[in-house]
């Protein structure tokens, strides 16, 4: 496994400033679907730290600023590069792992990283999957592909919302043998000076803390990681920051009616356009989906079990709201 800073040395130079950062961070449990029908990436059989260009139909918007749309597959090929207007760049970084082609090992098998987008203008989302993909450890030095992970990067087009969602693997903590594990979203990285902001996961995997930094030596050298790969349905949530001390009665956005139900229930939006989701007792989102302002919409709860459903509203502005369904 190349070190973290090795992995950075490949990131061009450029300068940066210490800014509030503009998301935190909460973990789900969501089924994981690998991608219908995506576009190949068009990397050759047997890669191994691939750099590609990821075309995008909107322009990104990771650190505040609209980048246009320029996104780079880069680091050992488990990074994504976005270079921001002023020459900067962001880091999605899902999972520091090395990974590499199985293909370069196996006869008929190999690994992919391609990339889809769905839905209509302005509720798009880019979705990069890394797929069957192998670690460069254990085929550099053994010769097998017995570890493989699945993980996906979503970006919303609206909303400010980034999402790391992972699938099987078959990597345990104690054959990875890498001295840090983190997963964490990067902004304005100085090479040069190995200045930037850092903000990555430490601790349990499906409960991790998020530790904000500008320090890049103190962030790198404290030791605290990651205790193993998130299992297969984990996703790791970056929505808007909220500032709880200006909006600690913020007002309702939206209103569930009938509540409680014994089958369809509405949700009637407020002022202002919102991504929604649905969580049930466990704390699995049910369902997803948008909703503009002042429109209405019939929910799916006729198919729900009974009990007591929590819907969060999140809209691009960063006010998020949340009430309970109850379903008989």
């Amino acid at each position: 496994m190349k070190s973290p800073i090795l992995l950075l040395s490949a990131l061009v130079c450029f300068a940066t400033a210490y800014c509030q950062f503009p998301y935190s961070a909460t973990v789900l449990s969501e089924y994981y679907l690998p991608l219908d029908n995506p576009t190949s990436l068009g990397i050759e059989v047997g890669w191994d730290d691939p750099a590609v260009q990821i075309p995008l139909d909107f322009s990104l918007n990771i650190d505040g600023n609209e980048a246009g749309g320029i996104l780079t597959l880069g680091g050992v090929g488990e990074m994504l590069l976005n270079t921001t207007e002023n020459g900067l760049f962001n880091i999605l970084w899902p999972i520091n792992l090395d990974v590499m082609d199985i293909g370069s090992v196996e006869a008929e098998e190999f690994s992919t990283i391609h990339y889809q987008v769905t839905g209509e203008s302005p509720n798009r989302i880019l979705k990069i999957e890394w797929n069957e993909c192998g670690l460069y450890e254990e085929m550099s030095i053994l010769g097998t592909t017995t570890m493989r992970i699945n993980f996906q990067t979503w970006i919303y087009e609206s909303g400010g919302i980034i999402e790391y969602r992972f699938g099987s693997n078959t990597i345990t903590a104690d054959s990875l043998g890498i001295e840090f594990l983190t997963s964490a979203i990067i902004l304005g990285f100085d090479y040069d000076y190995y200045e930037g902001t850092f903000y990555s996961a430490s601790g349990a995997a499906d409960a991790p803390d998020w530790t904000l930094s500008d320090d890049f030596y103190q962030w790198y050298k404290s030791g605290t990681g990651l205790s193993g790969v998130p299992v297969e349905g984990t996703v790791y949530r970056f929505g808007p920051a909220v500032d709880v001390a200006e909006n600690e009665t913020p007002a309702q956005s939206f209103f569930i009616f009938p509540n409680p139900t014994a089958g369809s229930a509405w949700i009637q939006n407020g002022t202002e356009a919102a991504e929604f989701r649905v969580f049930d007792a466990t704390g699995r989102s049910v369902h997803t989906f948008f909703l503009g302002a002042r429109n209405q919409t019939q929910l799916p709860s006729e198919a729900w079990a009974a009990g007591t459903y929590t819907i969060q509203s999140l809209t691009p502005s960063g006010q998020a709201s949340t009430d309970r369904l109850v379903v008989d």
